[in-house]
């Protein structure tokens, strides 16, 4: 099942760093977060299972929240729910991409008029999407596809894209403890060339050799590298694969309680 919650089994070498990364976590007087196995798991397999960098990785991810708070989820799931079924932007496939990575597709749509305060609704929804992902054991063990859909692109979209708002992008890239991530990005036309220009300069070079780009005309890069059976029917795939946002708020309605507890997860400056 792709939204399964719980491993059945670990190795008693896992559990022993499981343990091993509570207590560190426990022994902080910096840290004040959860230690349920859930959540050390993720930065475990982000690391490789090397406790001292999983340890490491905690620390620098709330150094971010701590320096750069407005790109951190600071509310329950039903507050961004109004904006998820505006929009339709956001969205996650019924199931894995070839290699067993979870697929999500994020499309820019421009409701820059509808809500005055849209730029930080993205960057708080994509907070909580990647969060209650990254719960996910499948997602722990083998990372994410993301399908960026370039081509509701706008000059609205351009404006925010300053340098200073790509270099916090970048930042937030390189702590996010995905064991993988591979990017594809489509576009078509003039606008979406430039907001890839945008963006590519800024991504340091471990995660610009996973990015891949697409012209929306031609796909079969993209159907070879995802999968023919696991694209949306839009980007080639089968014509029973629609986009459904329900899918996306269901899982993350159904972990809303969780989701909100890591809200108040923080570092303390001593």
């Amino acid at each position: 099942m792709l939204f399964l919650s719980t491993r059945e089994n670990y190795t008693a070498e896992e559990l022993f760093k499981i343990k091993q990364l509570r207590q560190l976590v426990e022994k902080s007087e910096e840290l004040q977060i959860g230690t349920d196995e859930t959540f050390l798991t993720k930065f475990l397999y982000y690391t490789h299972w090397d406790t001292f960098k999983a340890y490491q990785a905690i620390h620098a991810y709330y150094d971010f929240k701590l320096k750069h708070p407005t790109w951190m989820a600071h509310h329950p799931i039903q507050y961004y729910a109004k904006v998820f079924n505006a929009t339709q932007c956001r969205f996650i496939m019924p199931q894995t991409d070839k290699n067993g990575r979870v697929l999500v597709i994020f499309k820019t749509v421009d409701a820059f008029q509808q809500f005055p305060d849209y730029l930080q609704h993205l960057i708080e929804m994509d907070d909580l999407i990647f969060e209650s992902l990254l719960m996910l054991p499948r997602v722990q063990q083998n990372g994410i596809t993301v399908i960026c859909d370039l081509q509701g692109t706008t000059r609205n979209f351009l404006r925010q894209f300053s340098p200073s708002f790509m270099k916090i992008v970048n930042e937030k890239n390189g702590i996010l403890p995905f064991s993988q991530r591979i990017v594809h990005i489509i576009q078509r036309g003039f606008l979406m060339h430039v907001t890839s220009s945008l963006f590519l300069p800024f991504m340091n070079k471990e995660f610009k050799e996973r990015i891949f780009t697409h012209d929306g005309r031609h796909l079969n890069k993209l159907r070879e590298m995802v999968g023919f059976d696991s694209l949306p029917a839009e980007y080639g795939g089968p014509v029973t694969n629609v986009l459904d946002t329900k899918l996306m708020l269901n899982h993350l309605n159904q972990n809303a309680d969780y989701l909100e507890k890591m809200q108040s997860y923080k570092k303390r400056i001593m």
